[in-house]
């Protein structure tokens, strides 16, 4: 992953503080931790699980966590308010759930922006610590700081009972999107974005209500959509979405500095350990896709990619156009992204 020299270096005295030797000295903290997503998902078996392993091995065992998987303190929309109010210390904060509170974390749903798990996440990392454009506009205020970030990987068209082999066979279709940028991106290939979320999808393309999805290919493991599915474009990525496992101000501001150190460098280990995963998994999760549920890939042709991507570049316009009306460095994200 590519590092700024200070973040480096700042990682780099992190790296060799002698904190598993200091464990005894780190006094004893029960942390509650909110998560959205299921223990079945692979952000948490790659992600959250081992920060939260990694916690407690740099303390000897003096950090713990209460564990609240799968909504059970409240829905990945509510993330936010878990740790405002106090119910949570730790929670998956998902931009894209509330728009509003983090229009700037959206971007990397935007098109073509992710083409990498591990680059995208070190980048939109620096951006939302102190003193990046992210930080300082979203999570100071919202008083939280991400301990580390990942997103899903890049999102590909997947549909059900419609043969799509070129752009013009994705007009008109119904597409569930997370919103935001997504839903700018489906309009702008021709289809009728429908926000929803991911609980929601498997009911909505049996009924045939939805005609296809932008998802993670993992994700349609993992949520049991493949039955319902037919085709993959494996070729454009059609954005990606956000994951920040963010600790509230109150608690941070709480610990010593022992304490902190072991939740930064246990956070810097579930962001690689998480990234390395979902780039590294795509081809395999295409393959059992094709051989155990069916689903083809076909994917758009040279031409037709290279007009999909001009019809998208506009997407990044319309997305940060209206956030720098408002005094919001959205063009500046774009390029810390890239």
């Amino acid at each position: 992953m590519k590092c700024s020299t200070k973040y480096s270096l700042a990682l780099a005295a992190i790296m060799v503080s002698p904190l598993t030797a200091a464990a005894a000295e780190v006094e004893p903290l029960t942390l509650k931790f909110a998560e959205w997503l299921p223990t079945t998902s692979f952000a948490t078996e790659y992600g959250a699980a081992p920060f939260m392993e990694k916690v407690e091995e740099l303390s000897g065992g003096k950090i713990t966590f209460e564990f609240y998987p799968a909504e059970q303190l409240g829905r990945g929309s509510e993330s936010l308010t878990l740790l405002q109010t106090g119910v949570a210390d730790i929670a998956n904060v998902s931009p894209a759930y509330i728009p509003e509170k983090f229009p700037l974390s959206g971007v990397v749903e935007l098109p073509e922006i992710v083409q990498g798990s591990c680059s995208a996440a070190d980048s939109f990392y620096e951006l939302a610590q102190p003193g990046g454009a992210i930080y300082e506009a979203e999570f100071k205020k919202h008083k939280i700081r991400p301990l580390w970030v990942g997103n899903m990987g890049k999102y590909r068209i997947l549909t059900s009972d419609k043969e799509v082999s070129s752009l013009e066979d994705l007009e008109g279709l119904r597409i569930r999107t997370a919103g935001g940028p997504m839903a700018l991106t489906a309009t702008a290939l021709g289809s009728s974005p429908v926000r929803m979320q991911g609980s929601d999808v498997l009911t909505s393309l049996s009924r045939g209500t939805l005609d296809g999805v932008y998802f993670p290919v993992r994700g349609i493991l993992d949520y049991g959509l493949a039955p319902a599915l037919d085709q993959i474009i494996p070729n454009l990525t059609v954005g990606s979405f956000g994951l920040t496992y963010s600790i509230s101000d109150r608690v941070w501001n709480s610990l010593s500095d022992q304490q902190q150190e072991i939740l930064v460098e246990a956070g810097q280990y579930a962001m690689k350990t998480y990234c390395d995963y979902v780039d590294n998994s795509e081809p395999e999760v295409i393959a059992v896709l094709k051989n155990e549920h069916g689903i083809e890939q076909t994917p758009l042709s040279d031409n037709e990619l290279t007009e999909a991507r001009a019809k998208l570049q506009d997407v990044y316009d319309q997305w940060a156009e209206p956030l720098e009306n408002r005094g919001l460095p959205a063009k500046s994200v774009i390029k810390g992204m890239q």
